[in-house]
C-alpha cells in the first residue's frame, strides 16, 4: 500500500523519521476499490481500459486513487491516461461519469491517426 501525504515540508540534509497514525475505518479495501473502478469503466467508457492497484490517498477525505490505462486486446496495456477516485468509506466512484467522459476524450485523442502518419494503402 502506498500513502500520499501533501502539504508537508521536510528538511533537506537531515535524517527524518515519519510516523503517521490515522484512526479511521476503511470500509472499502483496495480490492473492492479496483472492482468499483472496473465497473464504472465498463458502464461509462467501454472495454479499452484497464486499472492498476489502487493508491490510498490521505487528506480531507480518505480515498483510493485507481490508475486507469488505455488498453487494447491486441497490444494490452499501453498508456496511463488518468485515475478514478473511490471513496474509502462508501465505495462511491467520485465524479465517475465525468471522469469517464474525460478518459474517453483522452483515449480518442491518443488513438486518432495523426496527420503525419501516411494513410494506409487500400485493400485490393
Amino acid at each position: 500500500m502506498t500513502a500520499h501525504v501533501r502539504g508537508v515540508t521536510l528538511p533537506t540534509d537531515a535524517g527524518v523519521d515519519v510516523e503517521i497514525k490515522i484512526h479511521t475505518r476503511l470500509n472499502i479495501s483496495a480490492y473492492v476499490a479496483k472492482q468499483r473502478a472496473n465497473v464504472c469503466l465498463a458502464l461509462y467508457c467501454g472495454q479499452n481500459f484497464c486499472v492498476e492497484e489502487p493508491i490510498l490517498q490521505l487528506g480531507a477525505q480518505v480515498a483510493w486513487l485507481v490508475p486507469v490505462w488505455l488498453a487494447s486486446p491486441r497490444e494490452g496495456r499501453q498508456t496511463k491516461i488518468g485515475e478514478l477516485v473511490v471513496d474509502a468509506q462508501t465505495g462511491e466512484v467520485l465524479e465517475g461519469r465525468e471522469r469517464c467522459r474525460v478518459l474517453q476524450q483522452i483515449a480518442q485523442a491518443l488513438l486518432a491517426p495523426s496527420s503525419s502518419t501516411p494513410p494506409a494503402a487500400p485493400l485490393a
